[in-house]
């Protein structure tokens, strides 16, 4: 018997047994490109029944409803079988087999058209990415949805991870993201959309965790010295053009430090010759990173989501990841692949969210991503990249002497819908984690306390 013909047997007894067991949840679980073409007919009478009913038809139903005799015929046949098997075992063989002719298809097409024009890091995004494309359309793992399964708390471990923003303390006193939370913050050019990521970045570093920073735009130097700026107060106008004075340079030495085991130690030697080109050779030539505490930025202008999850393949569980940071949503491609719909795509920005949505689960660590707003401060271009967000916050900007930051939430998912101001030096890129009133408050304390005196 061939596997064309093992396979058309094996989908007639799991659809005689969902029929005969009236066994819904396996059916909800069934995908029509599980089963051959010829079935494509019968999956579509019985889904509707399902659909329109909530309970998977009899044989009775199926002959009133179908009106195709080829159809009919093949009702029959199935209803004539026996079987014995269990659903479940018959559906997790239909499934199986199909994921693996996807991915031999898809592997095949793969390295007639392209492996040879590749190198090894487009080679393995180019697997990475086959490997997400199967995944979208085969459920790897059954749902757990019987309750003496599903552990009412999450496991210490898991909350362990729990992230605060550390952009506000009364904030985070409040509201900690589970670390398979996706959470958004919006706005327009310019509103501090990566400032904010810069500090997010930080705030993760020094609680003893890794943070890994993904750039589109700007280069990894750039966001280095933006994290620089933010750590030590410096004015990051002058950090940038290295015009900085004794004191200054000791506080940029020992930011850089802190990311190598022998830090201490060079530290100690540079304050004695005071030459930070000779103490930066040192620690990078032979002093090695701290294992589980890093700032890793990849720059990458043509980011996709395969080279995003290859990455963290490779790095999640090695550096005790506490955030991975995405700058910025909109710019991430789907694949290597041109957009269908050119650079204004919103399907596949949507697509880009449920796949950072997928990965943040399937890796247990958030995922924080800005995302650009238009003059109305809606999703530029996909309203739709929201659906997939646990929490989403969309930035209102003062003005430098106001000195405050306000992150308006604009949906959360388990929390309430708390917004909330923060102090801001715009000098130093320092976001809280202070509370501060937003101008807009002010007026309003302002006027509350003059009608107070009034009544008195």
């Amino acid at each position: 018997m061939g596997s064309g013909d093992l396979r058309l047997n094996i989908a007639s007894a799991l659809i005689k047994q969902v029929i005969a067991l009236q066994d819904f949840e396996t059916w909800s679980r069934l995908r029509k490109h599980y089963l051959p073409s010829e079935y494509d007919t019968l999956y579509k009478v019985i889904d509707s029944h399902c659909d329109k009913y909530h309970q998977v038809p009899t044989f009775d139903d199926l002959r009133y409803e179908i009106r195709d005799g080829a159809t009919r015929d093949r009702l029959y046949a199935i209803e004539g079988i026996e079987v014995e098997a269990e659903p479940l075992h018959l559906l997790e063989y239909l499934k199986n087999e199909y994921a693996q002719k996807e991915i031999l298809g898809s592997l095949e097409t793969y390295i007639d058209q392209s492996v040879a024009f590749e190198d090894a890091d487009e080679s393995l995004a180019h697997l990475h990415q086959i490997v997400l494309d199967v995944e979208n359309k085969v459920d790897l793992q059954d749902p757990e949805e019987n309750m003496q399964y599903i552990p009412l708390f999450d496991p210490d471990e898991e909350v362990s991870k729990y992230l605060p923003l550390g952009l506000n303390a009364d904030y985070d006193d409040k509201i900690k993201f589970s670390p398979r939370d996706l959470i958004l913050v919006g706005g327009r050019r310019g509103a501090g959309k990566s400032i904010t990521c810069a500090n997010l970045a930080n705030n993760v570093f020094d609680s003893g965790k890794s943070a890994i920073y993904f750039t589109i735009e700007m280069d990894s130097r750039q966001i280095l010295q933006r994290c620089a700026s933010i750590a030590t107060g410096i004015p990051f106008s002058r950090l940038k053009l290295k015009n900085l004075n004794v004191t200054e340079w000791e506080k940029v030495a020992g930011w850089w430090a802190n990311r190598f085991v022998d830090g201490e130690e060079r530290l100690k030697e540079y304050k004695q010759h005071r030459d930070f080109e000779k103490f930066h050779r040192t620690l990078t030539s032979s002093c090695e990173l701290l294992p589980t505490q890093q700032l890793d930025v990849v720059y990458d202008p043509s980011l996709t989501i395969s080279k995003i999850k290859a990455e963290l393949d490779k790095k999640v569980k090695a550096l005790n990841v506490g955030v991975v940071i995405v700058d910025y949503i909109n710019q991430v491609k789907r694949s290597a692949l041109p957009s269908r719909g050119g650079q204004y795509d919103w399907t596949e920005q949507i697509e880009v969210s449920k796949a950072l949505k997928a990965m943040a689960q399937e890796f247990e660590v958030p995922i924080f991503s800005p995302y650009q707003t238009d003059a109305s401060g809606e999703a530029r271009f996909a309203k739709g990249i929201l659906d997939a967000a646990d929490a989403a916050y969309a930035l209102e900007t003062w003005s430098p002497e106001d000195s405050c930051i306000t992150f308006n939430c604009v949906k959360m998912r388990n929390n309430s819908m708390d917004s909330f101001t923060s102090t801001m030096e715009w000098d130093s890129l320092k976001i809280g984690p202070d509370s501060s009133l937003s101008p807009k408050e002010k007026d309003e304390s302002e006027l509350k306390t003059g009608e107070d005196i009034d009544d008195l």
